[in-house]
This record gives structure tokens, sequence and C-alpha cells, in this order.
């Protein structure tokens, strides 16, 4: 129908189609899958900025960091369960303070400034494998060579932090559950229909990472060429430091510091293929403002805002061989 003439509808046939319910076969199952005898490959950059002043100087930074990983699904032994081995295909990071720049590419070896040894630390992953365990549904239920995967990361150049134990098991498999998104709705669901996802991760040299928000279906897309369903993200962030290790350097240099985090918000969107079972797509960005006692001058507090943008890109599916 030509678009001018859509204008010229009865008023009394828009408000009829509008007030229509929508009919089931306009619902769509959003379910996680994981199939058997298939590789997924990858790609997660994420930008993160600050910017503070410290007496009269203004440092600004921007670290960008970019992980390639496949994932590859078998049957377990078992005959239910599935396992997902995880491969870090390529680890690169860029660090710009006040136009200094430094960094590496696990796919450049040899190349660019690296003073703080990031190749030795993040490089450590580059080639490595970490085993999940899921369930008969599809969930991770476990990290099965944690120790061993732990083992291969190397000291942080930053005093005090031990990469090997940033992370508890179950901080692992928490954070891999359900891939871009945190929950799925347990139902069909139509546009316009929201459910809760809530994520709590303890991190013994930082302390517990909680994020609780909402997912929106805003409606099918076509994104890249496949029919995505639009998923909203709106969540708030909170790290509560006070749980962070005391005996641990890195978690007594934040007591002493009085690090908090305020106004911790996560908003963006995930673009879902209901028929894979998969997110295609993913851009989220996270805000928070971090305050700490000043180092030029305790009696006084300095506010850092913090802002990280994560784009998480499924690059292709394939058998396995």
């Amino acid at each position: 129908m030509n678009p001018f003439a859509r204008l010229l509808l009865p008023a009394t046939a828009l408000f009829a189609c509008a007030a229509a319910p929508l009919s089931a076969a306009d619902a769509v199952e959003l379910k996680q899958r994981w199939i058997a005898g298939k590789q997924y490959f990858q790609t997660m950059q994420s930008t993160q900025s600050t910017a503070m002043n410290i007496g009269a100087q203004k440092i600004e930074q921007k670290t960008v960091t970019t992980m390639d990983m496949s994932m590859a699904v078998t049957p377990h032994e078992d005959g239910q369960r599935k396992r997902v081995t995880i491969k870090y295909e390529r680890v690169a990071m860029q660090m710009e303070m006040n136009g200094q720049k430094m960094g590496f590419d696990s796919a450049k070896p040899g190349e660019g400034t690296d003073p703080l040894g990031l190749a030795k630390t993040l490089g450590g992953t580059v080639g490595k494998e970490l085993k999940l365990l899921l369930t008969a549904t599809d969930e991770v239920s476990d990290v099965e060579n944690f120790d061993e995967f732990v083992k291969n990361l190397a000291p942080s150049p930053m005093p005090g932090m031990d990469m090997s134990k940033m992370f508890t098991k179950e901080a692992m498999a928490q954070m891999m559950k359900q891939g871009a998104l945190q929950a799925m709705p347990g139902k069909p669901v139509k546009p316009g229909d929201s459910w809760p996802f809530t994520t709590a991760v303890d991190l013994p040299q930082i302390g517990k990472v909680a994020v609780k928000g909402t997912y929106t279906f805003k409606g099918m897309v076509e994104h890249g060429g496949v029919p995505c369903a639009e998923i909203i993200t709106d969540g708030a962030i909170s790290l509560d430091m006070a749980k962070a290790d005391p005996s641990s350097p890195a978690g007594a240099a934040l007591s002493q510091l009085g690090m908090k985090v305020e106004g911790g918000a996560l908003k963006g969107t995930v673009w879902f293929d209901p028929k894979l079972g998969f997110a295609r797509d993913a851009m989220l960005i996270q805000e928070m403002s971090m305050t700490m006692k000043n180092p030029t001058d305790p009696t006084a507090t300095l506010t850092v805002p913090l802002k990280q943008e994560i784009s998480t890109t499924l690059k292709k599916v394939e058998d396995l061989k």
C-alpha cells in the first residue's frame, strides 16, 4: 500500500489495530543453547576511560582491551551434560595516559612498548583452555580445570595484586553464565515484556560486585542480516569493597585509601538470535564514580569518574573438525 494511503485509514481502524492483542505466533522464545559439535568464535572489546585532577595536574587515561576466543562444544562422557572448551586465541591491550602510549598484542609479539609487563600478565592466557561443564539444560555448572587455568596468570604489575587469586571458581563460573544475557525470561516474550536479572560475584582482592536490573524485549530486528531479538539492558552496579580480603595487600590498600564506588549504572543493547540460541552482538556501557582519599591531601576526597564500553560480537559458528 502507498504510504500516503495509510494515513487515510479511518481512525477507528487504527485504534483497533493498536488495541488488538499479539497472537501466540508473535511471542518469541529466548533460550540459551550450546550446540554440541559446534565451535563459536567471539570477540570482546572493552574501552575504559577515566579523568581526574590531582592538585593542578589533570590525568586522563584510556585503556582498550581486545580478546578473541573460540568455544568448542562437545558431549560429556556421562551422555547428559556438555563440555565447553574456551580457548583464548588473542589478547591485546593498549593504554594511553596523557599522550603516552603503551601496550601489547599477542598477535604481534615484540612490538609496542610494554613497561608494565602486560604481555606476561594477560598474555599468559593466550593458547590456554578453560573448560566449562554444562547441565542438561545448558547452564554452566562448573569450571572443570579452574586451578590449572589460574596458574597461567602471572602476577599483576600492580603491587600486591595477585592475578591468580583475583577470581574464585564460583566467581568465574558465574561470569561465564548465559554469555551476554545474565538471565532468560523463562517463557515466550512479546515486544514490551521485561524480566529481571541479578548477578553477584565475589572477587577476594577487590570485594563483592553486584549487578541488578531489567531486560526489556523491544522487538525482532534484522541485525547483521540475521533476525534477532533486540533486548534493552538497564541496571545498577554496586561494588562493596568492604568485602575485600583485608589480609591481602590489595585489600589493605583499598581500605587505607577509603575507596568507595557510587552511582554505578549498566545500560545497552543485546541482539539475541532465537534460532541459534546465542547472542550475536552486545553493546553495553558501564558508568560509575570512585571516591578515595586524595594522595596529595589526606584531608580531601578525590572523585574519579569511570566509563567502560563493552562490545561482544559472535564472529562465526562452525562445525567442529
